[in-house]
């Protein structure tokens, strides 16, 4: 199984807990009521979507991707 790095940005939200997001895969977004929540669960966000790309034939976009788009 191959494995892939991503940036992912973490914000601690004003009514307390931490969103998580990852700006190559637009959509990909996690919260928790901790960090360490909140990234065990961007993780399996990001894997989904990565499952999916993988599933449709899709392009896996790279970090640092601005587009986050996965073209055909």
């Amino acid at each position: 199984m191959k494995t892939y790095t991503y940036t992912v940005l973490l914000d601690s939200k004003v009514d307390g807990g931490y969103r998580a997001k990852c700006p190559a895969l637009p959509g990909v977004r996690a919260y928790g009521d901790t960090r360490k929540e909140a990234i065990q669960n961007i993780r399996i966000s990001i894997s989904h979507k990565l499952d999916t790309l993988i599933a449709s034939g899709r392009r896996i976009p790279k970090d640092g991707d601005s587009t986050g788009r996965a073209a055909r």
